[in-house]
């Protein structure tokens, strides 16, 4: 289906951009347009920030407590489904089970996540499976760079991915050489890496350009498709997170990322 109007409505983004709409304004007015189906594909996009919404309730720490509001469940609705197990997919929930002293399901959260992105693309098909896909391996690699660099043990890192996985095992098979090698076609990630070197706010300022031109570069042929739509959307909130960022929050946000997918 081609959405011609809403697409031609939308105001081109260009990196460092300061979005006209912001991402919750652009869901209500995607809202109005698009089909349930095509709204459940931003809701599994949405769902990254509600897992991120369950490790702040599970540090439970008022001082910084973030609740974000781009997830698909308000706090209450969240603690919610929380409770009465009804809403999330089941890898939540068993995740939850496993890991069932707060404390210990943060220290282990890169497991929930590394469940929701190969189970949603699992589940997926064209862009969004592109996607969730790009996200994890980007993410895997800054890992598997920054533990060879920090001469830690990446597999170790990386213990709760699947090493019969052919990303992970190009990953794991450098375990024992001197320098980190990303895999065929995330070149770039590790020259970005090597450039920034110990600056995380440029590392984190490198790789948001990298990930906002990816998404740009995914639909660049499908200009009135639901997928442009989807890409328009995740580029919005990388503009909003970059803008709201300062040289402590992006190496927060940074060690944040790193220690969700090791």
């Amino acid at each position: 289906m081609a959405y011609y109007y809403l697409a031609t409505s939308l105001i081109p983004l260009e990196f460092g951009d300061i979005p006209d709409l912001g991402f919750l304004e652009l869901i209500d007015k995607y809202s109005l347009t698009l089909s349930e189906v095509a709204m459940e594909e931003l809701k599994i996009i949405r769902l990254y920030f509600d897992l991120e919404n369950i490790k702040q309730l599970l540090i439970n720490d008022p001082a910084s407590f973030a609740f974000d509001l781009r997830g698909n469940l308000s706090q209450k609705e969240l603690k919610k489904a929380l409770e009465e197990k009804d809403y999330f997919s089941q890898y939540v929930y068993d995740f939850l089970k496993q890991y069932n002293e707060p404390k210990e399901a943060v220290y282990h959260f890169s497991a929930l996540l590394s469940a929701y992105y190969i189970h949603e693309s699992e589940n997926a098909s064209g862009f969004l499976k592109q996607y969730l896909k790009f996200e994890r391996c980007w993410r895997l690699i800054v890992t598997g760079y920054r533990a060879k660099k920090q001469k830690k043990d990446v597999v170790k890192e990386l213990s709760f991915e699947e090493s019969k996985d052919l990303f992970i095992a190009s990953i794991f098979s450098q375990k024992d050489s001197p320098h980190f090698e990303a895999p065929f076609g995330y070149e770039e990630v590790q020259e970005m890496l090597v450039v920034a070197k110990n600056r995380p706010m440029h590392q984190y300022r490198h790789l948001a350009e990298f990930r906002f031109r990816k998404l740009r570069e995914m639909t660049a042929n499908k200009p009135f498709s639901l997928d442009y739509l989807l890409s328009y959307a995740l580029r919005i909130v990388i503009l909003e997170d970059l803008h709201g960022l300062n040289e402590m929050k992006g190496l927060e946000i940074l060690n944040s990322i790193l220690k969700d997918s090791a």
